[in-house]
C-alpha cells in the first residue's frame, strides 16, 4: 500500500509542497519543532473529552495504533465502514481512504444520509468571539484549522464518489475549540484523562471508568462552530484571498497535485512556494561551533539532510547551511529588521539571504560605528544591534559592546529581588472552578544581591501535589519574600509580569479573605497590560524588565539577535577576565545540570519510596536545562503518575531549575556592578 496524502501533509503543503515531501522522508530529514514540550499530548486530553461530550461510546473509538502500520491503517478503514452501515452513528477517529489520501476524522456523526466532521482543536476562543474575522479576513490561526476541516471534507467527499453504497450521503464540517469563557465544575477533570504510552511511539488517552457518568450536567468546556459555508466557498475557490495564497488559485488542483506528488514520492522544487516563510521551515539542520572553531552538525542531526538547503541550493544555487541568515536580524525580514535596499522584497530580487550579504553601514555609518562613537550613546538602538550582530559575523569579531559610561548613570535601590515564575497552561483545566487556558503559577525562586556585591537564594516556592491549585499560596509567599524592604524587583521579559496580572483577575473573582491585600500587593510591583479591563496606577516598585536594561547597554557576538536569559548570561560572564577567572567552567550552569536519573540517585528511598512502577512516564535520561518541568510533566504529575521516589527527583530537579535562572539574573546584575567601577 502506497503512502497516503495525509492531514498533515496537507497542513505542510499549505505552507509549501516540498515540506510535504520532506515530511514523507522525515526519517532522512531532519525536523524541528518549535512548540512548547508536552503540547501534542495534552491535545489528546481535549480531543478525548470531545468524544465524551459528543456522546461517541468507547466501542466506536477507532483505535490507529499497531505494531504494522499497514495493518492497523487497513483495520481502520474497515472499521470504519462498517460503523458507516448504521442508519445512525457517532465515531472517533473514523478512517477514509481513496487512491490518493487516507484522513482520520476527530469526531463523525451520521444520521441517516447527513455526515458531521468535527474537527477538535485545543486553542481557545470566547463564547461570543467569531474565528470568521472581519470583511472575509479570516485569523490565521483560525483559518489554518478551517483549512484542515475544509480538507477532510474534499477527501471524504471524494471517497463517497467511489462507494456507490455511500453515495447519498452529505458531508458537512465543524470546528471543536475550547471555549475560553467556559469554567470547569468538575475536581481534576484532567486526571479522568490519562495519557498511555504505547510502544512505536504512540499514545492513547484512557478515559476514567466513570468519567461518563462524572460528567453528566456538568458544564462543557468546549465550543462547536459550524464551518461548513466556508469550507464550500474554499473548495470552489469564492474566497480569492485564501485561494491564492494556499492553493495558487485553485483548491482541488492544488490538492490533486501535491497528493500526487506525496504518493510518488516525487521531490519537485518547481513546485516549492518561495517567501520569507522559508528562512523558518522545520525541516534544517542545526549546526554548532566546535572547539577547532569550525561549524559541524550537531550530533542530533549528524545522519539526517537538511530539507531547507536544499530548497535554497536547488532554486538559487546559495549554500546557506549552517550559516546565518537574513531573517535572524533583529525584526527579521517582515518587521523592520532588513536595511532599506534590501526591503518590500529587494531581498529576494538581488537574492541576498546570508546575513553576511548585509552591508552593516546602512544600519549605523562608518563614523558613527567606531567604539569610541559607540560610547557615546546613552542606549544601544535597534540599528546598533543589527549592525554589531551583521560585523560581527562578517569580520569574526568576538569583542563584546558595553556602554560603560551610560550604564554608570543607573541608580537602583538595594536590596534587589530577581524572581523567575514557573508556569502551566492547558486546554483541559487541572482545578475546578478553572477556565481552559487559564494561568497555574506553581513555582518561583528568589534571589537578592545587596549593595556590596554579595548576593544569595533568598526563598522559592514550589507546588506539585495534585488537585490543589497553587496560585494563591503562591502569591501569598511571593508578598512574604518581597514585602521585607521596598528595594527593587528584577524579572527577565515580561512572563512574570503577564502572571501576576492573570492571577490579580482570578483574586478579582474569587472569595479569598485577603484578595484585597494580596490585589494591592500585585498592583505595587506590576504594571497593567494595553488595553486592561481593569487598569491601575504602577508604582515605583512596578518590576525592571532586565532583558530590557541587558539590550538596551551590552552586545556580544554570541548572542546573535537572541535576548534569552541562556544566551546573554554566558556571553556577558565571558566578556569580563574577572568573571572567567571566578567561575572558570561554571559560566553556563545549565548544561551542568544533572538528569533526573541523577537526581533520583540523590533521594533517601526510605522516605520517598518508588512505591508503584512508572516506567511508562518516567525518563531517567530526560535532563531540564532547557526550560525545567514540561507541560507534559505538570499533568502527569497532577495525576499522581509518577511514584514518590521519582515524584521527589522532579521536584528536586525543578527547584534547582528555577534558583539558576534567577542566579543568572544575579551573575548579569554582577557584571554590571563590576564593570562600571
Amino acid at each position: 500500500m502506497p503512502k497516503l496524502f495525509t492531514k498533515s501533509a496537507f497542513n505542510h503543503a499549505v505552507e509549501c509542497p516540498m515540506r510535504a515531501y520532506y515530511y514523507r522522508n522525515s526519517k532522512d530529514y531532519a525536523y524541528h519543532y518549535e512548540g512548547p514540550d508536552g503540547i501534542a499530548e495534552v491535545g489528546d486530553q481535549f480531543g478525548a473529552l470531545a468524544c465524551i461530550y459528543e456522546g461517541v461510546p468507547s466501542e466506536n473509538i477507532i483505535q490507529r495504533g499497531g505494531a504494522n502500520p499497514i495493518e492497523a491503517q487497513a483495520k481502520s478503514i474497515a472499521d470504519t465502514l462498517e460503523l458507516l452501515k448504521k442508519e445512525n452513528v457517532d465515531i472517533g477517529e473514523a478512517a477514509f481512504a481513496t487512491d490518493k489520501f487516507l484522513v482520520y476524522v476527530d469526531i463523525l456523526h451520521k444520521r441517516g444520509d447527513k455526515l458531521k466532521i468535527i474537527e477538535v482543536k485545543s486553542k481557545c476562543i470566547g463564547a461570543d468571539e467569531s474565528p470568521f474575522g472581519k470583511n472575509g479576513n479570516i485569523p490565521s490561526d483560525y483559518l489554518k484549522k478551517i483549512l484542515d476541516v475544509t480538507f477532510q471534507k474534499y477527501v471524504i467527499q471524494q471517497f463517497i464518489k467511489t462507494h456507490s453504497e455511500f453515495s447519498h450521503l452529505k458531508v458537512s464540517a465543524s470546528l471543536m475549540l475550547a471555549n475560553s469563557d467556559a469554567v470547569s465544575d468538575v475536581d481534576s477533570l484532567s486526571s479522568l484523562l490519562q495519557i498511555k504510552f504505547l510502544e512505536g511511539g504512540h499514545r492513547e488517552i484512557e478515559c476514567a471508568p466513570d468519567i461518563r457518568e462524572k460528567l453528566k450536567g456538568k458544564a462543557r468546556i468546549n465550543r462547536i462552530i459550524d464551518v461548513d459555508e466556508v469550507s464550500d466557498k474554499i473548495i470552489a475557490d469564492e474566497i480569492p484571498n485564501i485561494a491564492k495564497k494556499y492553493f495558487d488559485g485553485c483548491f482541488v488542483k492544488f490538492v490533486e497535485k501535491v497528493a500526487d506528488m506525496y504518493v510518488n514520492n516525487r521531490k519537485d522544487y518547481c513546485n516549492c512556494r518561495f517567501s520569507d516563510k522559508c528562512f523558518k521551515c522545520p525541516f534544517y539542520v542545526k549546526y554548532e561551533k566546535r572547539d577547532d572553531g569550525t561549524i559541524a552538525k550537531c550530533k542530533e542531526d549528524e545522519q539526517k539532510q537538511n530539507g531547507r538547503a536544499e530548497c535554497f541550493q536547488n532554486l538559487f544555487g546559495v549554500d546557506i547551511a549552517g550559516k546565518a541568515l537574513i531573517n535572524e536580524t533583529k525584526g527579521g525580514i517582515g518587521n523592520g529588521g532588513l536595511p532599506t535596499s534590501l526591503k518590500n522584497g529587494a531581498w529576494l530580487e538581488k537574492k541576498k539571504f546570508l546575513l553576511s550579504d548585509i552591508d552593516e553601514n546602512e544600519y549605523v555609518p562608518a563614523a558613527n560605528a567606531t567604539p569610541e562613537a559607540f560610547q557615546k550613546r546613552t542606549e544601544l538602538s535597534d540599528d546598533d544591534l543589527r549592525y554589531l550582530h551583521v560585523h560581527s559575523t562578517k569580520t569574526g569579531c568576538n569583542e563584546p559592546t558595553f556602554l560603560k559610561e551610560a550604564a554608570k548613570k543607573i541608580k537602583w535601590k538595594y536590596p534587589l529581588h530577581f524572581i523567575d515564575f514557573e508556569t502551566y497552561l492547558g486546554a483541559v483545566p487541572l482545578f475546578k472552578g478553572n477556565h481552559p487556558n487559564e494561568e497555574i503559577a506553581y513555582q518561583f525562586s528568589h534571589h537578592i544581591a545587596y549593595e556590596d556585591g554579595t548576593y544569595k537564594h533568598a526563598g522559592e516556592y514550589i507546588s506539585l501535589e495534585p488537585g490543589k491549585f497553587p496560585n494563591f499560596e503562591f502569591i501569598r509567599e511571593l508578598k512574604r519574600q518581597l514585602e521585607k524592604d521596598d528595594g527593587d524587583i528584577f524579572r527577565y521579559a515580561d512572563h512574570e509580569n503577564n502572571i501576576l496580572n492573570a492571577i490579580r483577575l482570578q483574586l478579582m473573582d474569587s472569595n479569598e479573605s485577603d484578595k484585597e491585600e494580596l490585589i494591592r500587593f500585585i498592583e505595587g510591583i506590576s504594571h497593567p497590560p494595553k488595553n486592561s479591563e481593569h487598569p491601575y496606577v504602577p508604582t515605583r516598585r512596578d518590576m525592571i524588565d532586565l532583558k530590557v536594561l541587558t539590550q538596551k547597554y551590552f552586545y556580544h557576538p554570541s548572542m546573535g539577535s537572541s535576548n534569552s536569559i541562556k544566551q546573554v548570561m554566558p556571553a556577558i560572564l565571558h566578556s569580563d577576565p574577572f568573571f572567567r577567572e571566578k567561575y572558570g567552567d561554571d559560566m553556563d550552569p545549565y548544561h551542568n545540570l544533572p538528569s533526573l536519573e541523577e537526581f533520583a540517585a540523590g533521594v533517601n528511598k526510605d522516605e520517598f519510596p518508588a512505591d508503584f512502577d512508572d516506567s511508562d512516564v518516567w525518563n531517567a535520561d530526560k535532563q531540564i536545562n532547557k526550560g525545567g518541568i514540561s507541560k507534559l510533566d505538570y499533568v502527569l504529575l497532577q495525576a499522581g503518575r509518577f511514584n514518590k521516589l521519582h515524584t521527589e527527583a522532579i521536584r528536586r530537579a525543578s527547584l534547582e531549575y528555577c534558583k539558576l535562572d534567577t542566579l543568572s539574573m544575579v551573575r548579569i546584575w554582577e557584571y554590571f556592578r563590576i564593570s562600571t567601577k
